[in-house]
């Protein structure tokens, strides 16, 4: 009986501290040549734009996936289901999302629920010239 009531208050304690998957990944995109930034991201994910002293562009991702486990969040990442890709003509770069069109992730108990925070600095010669799109103002 002892053995039962200790095993039980194991898998509670292990169950409250068990947490959904996250994960947080930078990328560093080097925009020396491009006078022109414009910003296609999928429309479920939340979008920040910050300015830095910094030369290139940074993009720190912030993930959180509930009711899966990390090998999901892990395979997703292998597959680049959170990346903006560059896409450049002249001097003007489009960070675009690499999966348009995600499908609904199966999750442990049902569909799960992906939380997905793209923060962007833009370097400080940058100028806001509507949405998503910022414009070099000197060089």
């Amino acid at each position: 009986m002892r053995y039962l009531i200790t095993l039980a208050l194991l898998g509670y304690t292990m169950a409250s501290f068990a947490q959904d998957p996250a994960d947080i990944f930078h990328r560093t995109v080097d925009i020396d040549r491009v006078n022109s930034l414009s910003f296609d991201v999928y429309p479920k994910d939340q979008v920040e734009y910050k300015t830095w002293p910094g030369d290139d562009l940074l993009i720190e991702t912030s993930v959180q996936i509930q009711n899966v486990k990390q090998d999901i969040l892990d395979f997703y990442m292998r597959q680049n289901r959170y990346l903006l890709k560059p896409q450049v003509q002249g001097d003007q770069m489009s960070l675009v999302s690499f999966d348009k069109t995600r499908r609904a992730v199966k999750g442990t108990e049902a569909n799960a629920y992906e939380n997905v925070v793209i923060v962007v600095y833009v370097p400080e010669d940058f100028t806001l010239a509507g949405e998503g799109q910022y414009r070099r103002i000197s060089k």
